[in-house]
C-alpha cells in the first residue's frame, strides 16, 4: 500500500474545506485519498414501558437498525461528498465508534502521511469546555495531523 492521506468528512462546510485542501495535498504527493465518517455510538435513553408499570431495556434489534440505517447514511455521505470534490477516486471508509479514536485508527489501517480535519471555530472556552474531534485527535493519533481552521481555504476552490 502507498501513501495515504485520511480526511475527516462529516458533511460541515469545515470538512469539506478539510477536503479541499487534503485533496491538493494528496495530489502533490502523489498519495491516495482517503475520505473517513465515524459514526457515533447511540447515545439514547434504553427504556421503554412494561406492562407491569416498570421500564425494560430498548429492544437492542432497534438499537442495530438504528446504528445500520446511520452507517448507510454515512455512506451516501461519503460518496456524494466524493463526487462533488471531484475525487470520485478515493478511498471511502465508514467506522463505528469514537471520532478522534476511529480517525487514528483508519489512519493506522491505510498507513496514512497524515489526518487532515477540519475545525469547528469555536473559541478557546468553548473547545476547552466541550472538547472536539480535532483536538482529541491530535492526542491519539500516530501521524501529523492537520487542522484545517475556518476561513483557510477561499471559496473558489
Amino acid at each position: 500500500m502507498g501513501t495515504s492521506i485520511v480526511c475527516g468528512v462529516d458533511g460541515s462546510e469545515q470538512s469539506e474545506a478539510a477536503l479541499a485542501v487534503a485533496a491538493g495535498i494528496a495530489e502533490r504527493l502523489d498519495a491516495r485519498l482517503v475520505l473517513a465518517h465515524v459514526v457515533e455510538p447511540v447515545q439514547r435513553a434504553s427504556t421503554r414501558a412494561t406492562a407491569y408499570g416498570g421500564m425494560a431495556a430498548t429492544d437492542p434489534v432497534s438499537a442495530q437498525e438504528e446504528i445500520a440505517a446511520q452507517e448507510a447514511a454515512a455512506a451516501s455521505l461519503l460518496e456524494r461528498t466524493a463526487d462533488t470534490a471531484g475525487v470520485a477516486d478515493a478511498g471511502l471508509r465508514v467506522e463505528l465508534g469514537l471520532p478522534a479514536e476511529r480517525l487514528a485508527e483508519i489512519a493506522d489501517d491505510e498507513q496514512a502521511e497524515m489526518i487532515v480535519v477540519g475545525s469547528r471555530g469555536r473559541g478557546a472556552f468553548k473547545a476547552a469546555f466541550l472538547g472536539s474531534v480535532s483536538t482529541s485527535l491530535v492526542g491519539v493519533a500516530r501521524c501529523p495531523v492537520l487542522i484545517v481552521p475556518p476561513g483557510a481555504v477561499g471559496s473558489e476552490q
